[in-house]
């Protein structure tokens, strides 16, 4: 009678294990599916930019209106005050435009050189030292460009402006 209780005893723990491994395993497989529905519902949705290359992946050219070029506007030395020391600044700006409008750009750059230098140089000049250390130069970048589509009378042809360098130095050194 002892050994029928012990087979029992020692058979019972094994069928109770294989049912713990069996709702430990389903236990998991919910939580990973919960967890998959929840990220997918939180995710956020592909940008529209994105989707439009995707659709264009077959070989097809994307439409000229949607390609975009890079062209120079201007190379600047100029100067800030602001922050009470001289600051001297090399720079280089270009913008992004569309390609349809490259030509009509381009004469317009050359025609205005000197307004859009003088501009340049004015954005720079009265600049606050903490815009002109800012990572990405957004305000700067800004501000250029309202003053790029107020000389060039159409606030659509530049659609960002670059600056691929900026250079900063005190006077004297």
């Amino acid at each position: 009678m002892a050994e029928e209780t012990e087979n029992q005893a020692a058979s019972a723990p094994s069928g109770s294990k294989k049912m713990q491994i069996i709702i430990v395993a389903l236990l998991m497989l919910g939580e990973g599916a919960a967890v998959y529905f929840v990220a997918n519902a939180m995710s956020p949705r592909p940008i529209q930019g994105f989707a439009v290359e995707a659709d264009n992946a077959d070989g097809e050219d994307a439409s000229p209106m949607d390609e975009l070029v890079e062209i120079d506007i201007a190379d600047c030395k100029p100067s800030n005050k602001m922050s009470g020391k001289l600051i001297l600044f090399q720079m280089r700006t270009s913008a992004l435009i569309a390609a349809v409008d490259l030509e009509n750009v381009t004469t317009l750059l050359e025609s205005k050189g000197g307004r859009i230098r003088d501009r340049i140089n004015f954005v720079i000049r009265s600049a606050d030292p903490k815009h002109l250390n800012e990572p990405g130069l957004e305000t700067i970048k800004r501000r250029i460009k309202n003053e790029l589509d107020r000389l060039l009378g159409d606030e659509r042809l530049i659609k960002e402006v670059l600056v691929p360098e900026l250079l900063q130095s005190n006077a004297g050194n």
